[in-house]
Formats: C-alpha cells, sequence, structure tokens
C-alpha cells in the first residue's frame, strides 16, 4: 500500500548507514581562508558564540507570532539587529528575490546555533518503506531564509523560520541538508535533498 503525505513533522531515523554522496543539492563553498578556531567566526570566537545565541532567543520568542511584514526575510533581518549584527543590507543590495548574504559565508560541517541560511530551489523528498506500504512526504523552500536553532545530526537542521506555507507565523521545522538513507525497527527511511542553500555566520556591527 502507498501513499503520499503532506508536509509534515519528521521522525528519528536513527544511525545512519548509507550516506549517498550523489546528492543534487549544491552547498555553494566559503571563500578560502582560515578554518578552525583560527577562521572569523569560527569556534572559538565567544563573541560570536554569544551573538548566535542572541539571534536563537529572539528568533525562539516570536514563535507562533509574526514579525515585521510576515516574510521570512523579515525575522532573520530583525534578529540580527536585535542582536547588534549586521543584516542582509550590509552586504548587498536587497530585492525581493535576491540571493542575499548574511554574514561570513561557512560551510555545512562548520554550520553551528545562530548562522542563518539562504535558500534557492531547496526540496528535500523522505520516503518510508516497510513491508507492507510506502509512505513519502517532502519540504520545499523556493525562496528563502532561516535561522539555526539546532544541529541535529546526520545532515539534519531544526530551524525557525516564518512564512512557511506563505503567510503562517513563526516556526520550528527540521530539514535535511545531505543524502540519507537509514534502516531502524524493519523501515528503511530514505532522504534526497535538492537545491541551493548557504550558511552564513552573523557577524558584529
Amino acid at each position: 500500500m502507498a501513499g503520499e503525505t503532506r508536509p509534515g513533522p519528521i521522525d528519528d531515523l536513527g544511525p545512519p548507514v548509507v550516506i549517498d554522496d550523489g546528492t543534487l543539492a549544491r552547498t555553494e563553498s566559503p571563500p578560502p581562508g582560515p578554518v578552525g578556531l583560527q577562521a572569523k567566526g569560527g569556534s572559538g570566537n565567544t563573541n560570536l558564540t554569544a551573538l548566535g545565541d542572541q539571534v536563537v532567543a529572539f528568533a525562539r520568542d516570536k514563535l507562533g507570532q509574526s514579525v515585521g511584514n510576515g516574510e521570512c526575510f523579515d525575522l532573520a533581518d530583525q534578529a540580527l539587529r536585535s542582536a547588534g549584527a549586521k543584516s542582509a543590507a550590509d552586504f548587498g543590495t536587497v530585492t525581493p528575490n535576491a540571493d542575499y548574504v548574511w554574514g561570513t559565508a561557512v560551510s555545512l560541517s562548520d554550520v553551528r546555533q545562530g548562522d542563518i541560511i539562504q535558500f534557492k530551489n531547496y526540496r528535500y523528498d523522505r520516503t518510508i518503506e516497510t513491508d507492507t506500504r510506502t509512505d513519502t512526504d517532502f519540504q520545499e523552500r523556493p525562496h528563502h531564509t532561516a535561522i539555526v536553532e539546532r544541529l541535529d545530526g546526520q545532515g539534519a537542521i531544526t530551524v525557525l523560520e516564518q512564512n512557511v506555507p506563505d503567510g503562517s507565523a513563526g516556526q520550528r521545522s527540521q530539514l535535511f541538508f545531505s543524502d540519507v538513507s537509514t534502516n531502524s525497527g524493519g523501515r528503511r527511511t530514505t532522504i534526497r535533498v535538492r537545491g541551493r542553500f548557504r550558511f552564513y555566520r552573523p557577524q558584529p556591527r
């Protein structure tokens, strides 16, 4: 029996079995530069860590509310400004369909709480197979901005966002950024990711 469900909460995927490097998703590489504790915005900078904590605290406080005009941009913009960080307008012209820059670009492996994700034509598809049925669901973000709340492992990140779907208030969602297949309790779960996304580390004014 097969069924397609509407986008919704994601179950615990358990330990990874296969990680497929053939994903169609693209994470654009940050410019070359220092890595690790010496990197600008790296994990050794306690001031930037505190900045990220403030960004997340603002967004958590707005769960269930609409910030600004209700656009996804507004939540990230006001969270950064409230923390004393630069926003997209500090890095370039803001237009409705721009690929916004929110700070210093970081790789998926360096992402942490309070970073900003900029999406373009992003989508993941999830298939859950058992002996008796196959279910599918998906999430997509054609042009979107979200805040990293928590790293869940295996390419999964919990984000804080608004305007998903259009007009919705602030919410918490789990999204995937790597192709993953898992087996747990007689259930096989496969995640496939498409589109582009880039991660940014907030910078102080």
